[in-house]
């Protein structure tokens, strides 16, 4: 039988990312945020903090591409979600400090005096 090399923390990686962003998004989080630069800056942040997972398999394996869940003990999947949520968290600290940052710009330029009064 052939066998097939194949990552199994990549796919449940971005299953369980689209699924909590799917609640975050739903209770009104990240308004005004490209969801897809989101979704690829969560999963780097996720994935740099996991061990990524390979497996050689040939079609009679019990884990596969089609449910690599199942690969995963439920210790391993509470890890996986407590990073998904660790993540959202830096990367939301990050999107407010970045409107931090330009509100203050903002404020810092209307507060200076104009030179069109002399």
């Amino acid at each position: 039988m052939s066998q097939t090399i194949v990552n199994l923390t990549l796919p449940i990686v971005t299953e369980k990312i689209d699924a909590i962003l799917a609640i975050y998004l739903a209770q009104g989080y990240f308004v005004g945020v490209e969801h897809q630069d989101l979704r690829q800056k969560l999963a780097a942040y996720v994935l740099s903090r996991l061990p990524v997972v390979y497996v050689a398999m040939d079609s009679t394996a019990a884990c596969s591409l089609e449910s690599p869940a199942g690969c995963y003990s439920p210790a391993q999947h509470e890890q996986i979600s407590r990073l998904i949520h660790q993540g959202i968290e830096v990367l939301l600290g990050m999107v407010t400090a970045s409107y931090d940052h330009r509100d203050r710009e903002l404020a810092d330029v209307g507060a200076s005096p104009s030179s069109w009064f002399g």
